[in-house]
């Protein structure tokens, strides 16, 4: 382009050389001109540019005038290379000033035609080399030129062949010593990947010619080809690494429909249709189900999929759009990555966090955690696949849920049972679907209730069943271990083995049964020296609690039972094929399944069933049973 407004430089001073003004006004000086301009090199003379035109007027001592002239560059002296043409259908020249101008239009292109350049009016200044076009300014510059000299021949491969970009103004200026134009007033730039307007334009060219840069300055509205929109204070447009950029700054802003983004700067890659945020990045998104069943699916996923919008905030932050119209198809976003979800008001913290819209699913990383008012859920790796409402936490995941409030709907908590408990699960891996949540590895559970430590359980796997926010059921697996914290006598509770569920009322919060199975022992013991110790161990063990007192109402064994207690320096050792503990006043334990009972003082067996009362130490037998006294050892006294 440079080469193209250059040409006039030396068109203006060609006249200036060859005017007569001693020619009376008005007198037509010659038919068809023609006019030939060299420069000089170090390897002599070389061809620069030819002139021709129609005619030439001497309008007064200063002025001529040339009609329907027309310029012609050559590359390199080469009359078989033709760079640049121009066009006018008439040029006034003042010779006195060294100024060309006229009201009528102008038009410079390359014999290709892959650079353009009209408009309405035209002035330019042989002292300076500035050229003004006063309306209509219009730029038409194929794309393939915009990665290389616009002088050499257009590439007609690859994905811009043939695509033009266009730049529409009231106004425009050309500084061919600084290979600047500028344009002004209703500026419009068209491009097959976006539509920009602004108040100025600049467009810096390189010294051979191409296109280097491109400053968009006040009003800045960008519109990308799937229909986004973009805004800026300024924009600035330029080609990096095989890519055209356009740059936003100050309060950028971008939508589409639904869709915002907002920073302190943008960057649009057009070629790859990247919008990438720096500094106080914003970015909205509505959420991709309008109607999810229940809140449970929403409160223990990372971002819930409901009514509303899910926001985004960080340092830095790139959105890919996709070749035509629709959503962001992905986003990735690092730095103080904050994700909120306006319809359940869950949060999630990251410093980096990316989004795939086809899946509807986003990963955090570098600290991540997720929390609502009843749930938080950290790991080192965070992610969700929010379409099938799937969600893990992998690695080192930590999981907290408040889990001592009552249903919705119900009006208070049951007798006994505390507003302010929090489950704690720790293990390598959890995995959430459809209200249930599975951990895996190395599964750490503890109950806290107002902050003091209640029960704990191991194992190596555990499926959680959530209905409203609550824990409905639960399934221990492998190496199941339990313990309870010391109750107001100072015992401790133990439970040990393979297999463990249990089930819980979500209406009243309470415990209804828990199943043990395979090398089940349970054992209670005191914590003080001396203190009392009950084992029981079964093949299978269930309890059944009360509804109203959360105590266990039956509890039933077999098969293999063996019974242990160590009370006030006494052992007793019972074994059954099953056994029923039913609790009371009178609690006792009924031994049916070949019975034996073994106490310090004699030996019970062959007994159609019998009856354990644990708090007298007593046995009942019924049928015809034996018992054997046991004589105590020399230098002993019966017990």
């Amino acid at each position: 382009m440079k080469a193209a407004f250059l040409s006039l430089v030396f068109l203006a001073g060609g006249i200036f050389s060859t005017a007569v003004a001693q020619v009376p006004q008005g007198t037509q000086l010659r038919q068809h001109p023609s006019m030939t301009f060299y420069r000089d090199t170090t390897g002599g003379k070389r061809l620069d540019f030819v002139i021709t035109g129609s005619s030439v007027t001497n309008l007064n001592a200063q002025k001529v005038l040339v009609n329907q002239f027309e310029l012609k560059s050559y590359h390199n002296g080469d009359p078989k290379r033709i760079q640049i043409i121009a066009q006018a259908p008439q040029c006034e020249v003042d010779v006195s000033n060294s100024v060309a101008s006229d009201k009528g239009p102008l038009q410079v292109f390359t014999p290709t035609t892959n650079l353009f350049v009209e408009g309405v009016g035209f002035l330019f200044t042989q002292s300076n080399h500035f050229l003004i076009i006063s309306n209509q300014v219009e730029t038409r510059v194929v794309k393939s030129l915009l990665r290389s000299s616009l002088l050499a021949v257009p590439r007609t491969n690859g994905a811009d062949a043939g695509q033009v970009l266009k730049i529409f103004a009231d106004h425009g200026w050309f500084d061919l010593n600084s290979n600047v134009v500028d344009y002004a007033g209703n500026v419009h730039m068209i491009d097959p990947q976006l539509d920009m307007t602004s108040d100025l334009l600049t467009i810096q060219f390189t010294t051979n010619g191409a296109v280097e840069s491109i400053l968009a300055r006040q009003n800045v509205v960008l519109t990308t080809t799937n229909n986004g929109r973009a805004t800026g204070a300024t924009g600035f447009y330029y080609v990096t690494n095989g890519n055209e950029m356009m740059q936003l700054t100050t309060d950028a802003t971008w939508r589409n429909g639904d869709e915002e983004a907002k920073a302190n700067e943008f960057t649009y890659d057009s070629t790859r249709h990247l919008l990438t945020g720096i500094d106080h990045v914003r970015v909205r998104w509505p959420n991709a189900e309008p109607n999810p069943p229940g809140r449970a699916a929403n409160s223990t996923g990372l971002l819930a999929s409901t009514n509303g919008f899910r926001k985004l905030f960080a340092d830095f932050a790139t959105l890919q759009f996709p070749p035509s119209n629709g959503p962001v198809q992905s986003m990735s976003a690092r730095g103080n990555v904050i994700i909120v979800n306006q319809a359940d008001q869950s949060r999630a913290m990251a410093d980096q966090a990316v989004y795939e819209k086809v899946t509807d699913r986003v990963e955090l990383t570098g600290h991540p955690v997720w929390w609502d008012d009843d749930m938080e859920v950290k790991a080192e790796v965070l992610s969700a696949e929010l379409g099938g409402k799937t969600y893990h936490a992998r690695t080192n995941a930590r999981f907290k849920m408040r889990t001592g409030g009552v249903a919705a709907n119900q009006p208070a908590a049951a007798p006994g049972h505390s507003t302010n408990q929090w489950l704690l699960i720790s293990s390598d891996d959890m995995e959430y679907q459809t209200n249930q949540a599975i951990f895996y590895k190395n599964v750490k559970t503890r109950l806290v209730e107002n902050d003091r430590l209640q029960d704990t359980l191991n194992c190596d796997l555990l499926p959680v069943n959530l209905t409203n926010n609550q824990v409905e059921s639960a399934f221990a697996r492998g190496n199941v271990h339990g313990e309870t914290a010391p109750d107001a006598s100072g015992l401790i509770k133990t439970i040990t083995c393979e297999r463990l569920d249990a089930y819980r009322s979500i209406q009243t919060g309470l415990m209804k049964t828990i199943v043990a199975d395979t090398n089940v022992v349970i054992e209670e013991k005191g914590t003080s020296p001396g203190a009392p110790c009950n084992q029981l161990a079964a093949d299978t063990v269930t309890a059944q609690f009360s509804a109203v007192t959360n105590q266990i109402e039956q509890a039933v064994a077999g098969p293999n039972v063996v019974l242990d207690q160590l009370k006030a320096g006494r052992n007793i050792h019972a074994t059954a094929e099953h056994a029923v503990y039913i609790p009371g006043t009178n609690d006792q334990i009924k031994l049916t399944g070949t019975p034996l009972a073994h106490t310090d003082n004699y030996v019970i067996t062959d007994s159609d069933f019998m009856i354990w009362h644990p708090k007298s130490n007593s046995f009942q037998a019924f049928g015809r049973y034996k018992i054997v006294p046991i004589k105590a050892a020399a230098g002993q006294k019966s017990k």
